[in-house]
């Protein structure tokens, strides 16, 4: 009875794993980072890398492609393990931005300078809502990580500047920065090529933001290259030291942005710890209060030539700015309440109206 047993569970261990080696050369896997020496390196943003399996059993091929160049190899599998040999890689040579990223992925995980052969075990799952991943584990405990789906477009709302309003802590309530004292005006200016700007509470900083996403946790943005002066703040030390370590390293945050079209209002938060959460919102704290926002209105949306504001108060300031955050157009004490945008390009802007109670930006499109 226990050979039966036994040669039951070495048939269905066989059967599951040549189930998993058919998926694996069916799909198309996106990468999307790759861990060396325990450091993260995610796939550049507006970069696309692909591996693909072509051939039948036992005789397979490997394609993917990097920066520049294509990395080929005969590709087997055996249980669990998935072998590359007769490795050639397109040119020795990479001249664009992100070669750097190639170069790790080409010679220090997938082989090496000398093209060796290399060996590594692999792991597939699907996930409950049906997307799959596959990862590739060397020797050293170097892995890629690689998934069913190209990385989703980033939603142009994010590109704009962020102002803290409030932040919630697990099991412990939230913080409203409206209630510092002294006020501070925290916030984060996100570009399109997903560099950043900001300030804390008494010291700017900068970085770049890597873009990915994981199955089941949706779209993340994972910050590098933080600066900072590092002054000491007077007051509200213990709160800068805090929000900045959600930049400091490199690791994911988990965010949410949405706008209102009609308003151009729009929010961003992110949560890098479960219950953590910042929320932001494209106004500062202490801008126009809530109740007189209705007060303003930008017509048409979008607009062509003319751009006009309805406003029930008098003695306000324009600016508009395009989505890298130049300013395209300015006035003081505006006296008329239409504004020529007939030598804007067409695209998205940002219109900030500021009055003596403080500011309030709207977005609109220019045909």
């Amino acid at each position: 009875m226990k050979k039966i047993l036994l040669f039951f569970c070495i048939l269905f261990f066989v059967n599951n794993a040549f189930s998993q080696v058919s998926n694996i050369v069916e799909q198309t896997w996106y990468l999307r980072s790759i861990v060396i020496d325990d450091t993260w390196h995610y796939v550049p943003y507006r970069e696309t890398i692909l591996l693909n399996f072509e051939g039948e059993n036992p005789n397979y091929t490997a394609n993917t492609y990097a920066i520049e160049n294509t990395f080929t190899a005969n590709a087997g599998f055996n249980t669990d393990m998935l072998s590359l040999s007769a490795i050639q890689v397109s040119s020795t040579s990479c001249t664009a931005t992100n070669c750097d990223f190639e170069n790790l992925y080409f010679y220090e995980f997938l082989s090496n300078q000398a093209l060796d052969d290399k060996t590594f075990t692999f792991f597939y799952y699907t996930y409950s809502n049906g997307r799959k991943t596959l990862r590739l584990i060397d020797s050293n405990g170097n892995r890629p990580y690689f998934t069913d789906q190209a990385l989703p477009e980033i939603d142009e709302a994010l590109f704009q500047t962020w102002y803290l309003h409030s932040m919630d802590y697990d099991l412990g309530g939230t913080d409203f920065i409206a209630d510092f004292d002294p006020p501070i005006s925290p916030n984060i200016t996100i570009n399109p090529d997903l560099s950043f700007t900001g300030f804390g509470s008494c010291n700017e900083f900068s970085g770049v933001f890597d873009f990915t996403e994981y199955p089941n946790d949706g779209p993340m943005l994972v910050p590098r290259n933080f600066e900072t002066p590092g002054n000491t703040c007077q007051f509200h030390y213990g709160f800068e030291n805090f929000y900045f370590t959600h930049f400091e390293y490199i690791e994911p945050l988990r965010y949410q942005v949405g706008e209102n079209l009609s308003t151009g209002e729009a929010f961003f938060s992110f949560e890098k710890y479960p219950g953590f959460i910042f929320y932001f919102l494209n106004y500062p704290v202490l801008s126009v209060p809530d109740s007189e926002k209705n007060s303003f209105s930008v017509y048409p949306n979008p607009a062509q030539d003319k751009l006009f504001i309805q406003s029930t108060m008098d003695n306000f300031s324009i600016s508009i700015k395009d989505i890298n955050g130049r300013t395209v157009f300015s006035e003081e004490n505006l006296n008329s309440k239409e504004i020529d945008i007939s030598n804007l390009t067409s695209g998205m802007y940002f219109i900030s109206i500021t009055t003596s109670q403080g500011n309030i930006t709207k977005k609109f499109l220019k045909n």
